[in-house]
């Protein structure tokens, strides 16, 4: 028994140390391996630590350029205990978009939970968030689209009449914009009885109200911070409560009616999970939520940005508005899904609006293991960006970039073989491409056809320069940036605008 006992006292003297000398061996092994891997070059700006933060507040794209011409088209930048790695060009956008397996959409997104709802979409796992997804995605077919067309324009010339009164008037256009896009985004994707309760109150705020109040609670703070006690943040919240508090009164309603719509409130009232689950009212509440927001808020800051490019141009606003006529048959026709199709010069123009002015000027991904871009290694933790705006820009990509060119993209929406496919990503790409983008268009070019048609448009402000909105998570205009409407006589009028809105090549952009 002695002897069996000194037998395992040594056997452990020599299994500690021999285990203590393992364990510093593979430290120093990762260690090695760690310091002898190439990591993104860093760039940094202004004062120790804080210098990147400063910057990226004040102005985010400035911080991207800079770091794109002076490090390369892939480097990071330290934010305190973060590190984020910036991808610009094609190369870089195509490996962001189809790394699925290594990068993580939902924790950069936990900042829309607040708004769209707990287990909704970047709060839940990727396979339920894939099957919400596709409760949208189902009624942005073009089966779907089609029945939109009718009252989209009916939104439209409502819009018009009772916002541009009289004959002529001076509106900003980005408000005015907003007003539209809301208007048609609830009643095509909230439902009627929604549209119909924009203008009543209730506790003070109308439906219009409180999802304002949702949009102003999205802040470059709510990226990190989501929960930080702000007055936005506990304004957004309580304007959650409410809007929770309304739609469940519709869908109350909803249900009560004998005839059902052919809408997409009436689909996931219908809808279940692939597992046979019903969907829940909170979950429908959170998908008309987002719904809303993809639908509205950057289709908003494109019409205005395409109004401002397309009348700083005679002779584009002429050829545009004779392409209406040939698709929709004369002055007074009609807006319809098939001269939607038949647009093909307005989709152009829009197209290279969304090149110089995409809204979303970031685009983030979460880093779930080491992972390779080229001969780069990007650490688990770090966060991937791309940015639209910064790779649209560059001339290596898109010859004379910073020119408005109508005409860039003749062949309409770019396929996967096209040559600046991966260049070009105001929508995204991938897996990841947005299946809002046909409904986009549709509700844009309704919006311009009906404008085109019925309105002679002068720039007061010229084409103003981008700048970050009042939320800071997007791009738009700087205001005013105001129009002087004139009413036609159908048949009579054609596009005009004022010298002072800018040369005809640069639209009045100072760049």
């Amino acid at each position: 028994m002695v002897s069996m006992s000194k037998q395992s006292g040594n056997s452990i003297q020599i299994l500690v140390p021999a285990a203590a000398s393992c364990a510093i061996a593979g430290l120093l092994l990762r260690r090695w391996l760690r310091s002898s891997t190439k990591e993104p070059p860093s760039y940094s700006v202004g004062l120790p630590v804080f210098g990147p933060i400063i910057q990226f507040l004040k102005d985010p794209l400035e911080l991207i350029r800079k770091g794109y011409h002076k490090v390369g088209a892939c480097f990071k930048v330290n934010f305190l205990a973060m590190n984020m790695v910036y991808l610009i060009g094609p190369e870089g956008q195509e490996w962001f978009f189809t790394k699925d397996r290594y990068l993580d959409q939902a924790k950069m997104y936990k900042f829309t939970v607040p708004i769209f709802g707990k287990g909704l979409l970047y709060d839940v796992d990727y396979a339920t968030r894939t099957a919400q997804l596709h409760f949208i995605r189902q009624r942005l077919t073009d089966q779907f689209l089609r029945s939109y067309t009718e009252t989209l324009e009916e939104e439209v010339m409502q819009f018009f009449d009772e916002c541009w009164p009289g004959m002529e008037g001076t509106v900003d256009i980005r408000d005015s914009m907003q007003i539209l896009l809301t208007r048609t985004s609830v009643r095509c994707l909230m439902g009627s009885e929604m549209r119909r309760s924009m203008e009543n109150k209730k506790d003070g705020n109308s439906i219009v109200d409180l999802l304002a109040i949702l949009e102003k609670g999205m802040l470059p703070l709510s990226v990190f911070c989501p929960g930080a006690p702000i007055a936005r943040h506990r304004a957004r919240d309580e304007a959650r409560k409410k809007c929770d508090v309304l739609f469940k009164e519709i869908l109350a309603q909803r249900r009560q009616n004998s005839v059902k719509e052919n809408d997409f409130l009436q689909s996931l009232l219908d809808g279940n999970y692939p597992d046979g689950r019903a969907i829940t009212d909170e979950e429908i509440v959170g998908f008309l939520i987002a719904a809303f927001f993809g639908g509205m808020h950057n289709s908003s800051i494109t019409t205005a940005w395409a109004t401002l490019e397309i009348f700083s141009r005679p002779e584009l606003a002429r050829k545009l508005l004779e392409e209406q006529q040939a698709a929709l048959g004369s002055d007074a026709g009609h807006f319809t899904f098939e001269g939607y199709q038949k647009m093909s010069g307005l989709k152009s123009t829009l197209m290279e609006v969304l090149r110089l002015h995409p809204p979303l000027y970031l685009l983030m991904r979460t880093v779930l293991e080491d992972v390779k871009f080229k001969d780069y290694t990007i650490r688990k933790g770090s966060v991937v960006c791309v940015s639209p705006n910064v790779c649209h820009e560059l001339d290596e990509y898109f010859p004379n970039a910073k020119t408005f060119d109508a005409e860039r993209f003749p062949n309409g929406p770019l396929t996967p073989k096209a040559e600046n496919y991966w260049a070009y990503v105001p929508f995204g790409g991938g897996r990841r491409f947005c299946k809002g983008m046909e409904f986009g268009y549709l509700q844009i070019m309704c919006a311009l056809s009906c404008m085109m048609r019925n309105f002679d448009i002068e720039l007061v402000d010229g084409v103003t320069k981008p700048t970050p909105s009042e939320d800071g998570v997007v791009i738009a205009m700087e205001q005013p940036c105001r129009v002087h409407y004139k009413r036609k006589i159908l048949g009579t009028a054609t596009p005009t605008t004022t010298a002072e809105s800018g040369s005809e090549d640069l639209g009045g952009r100072d760049l």
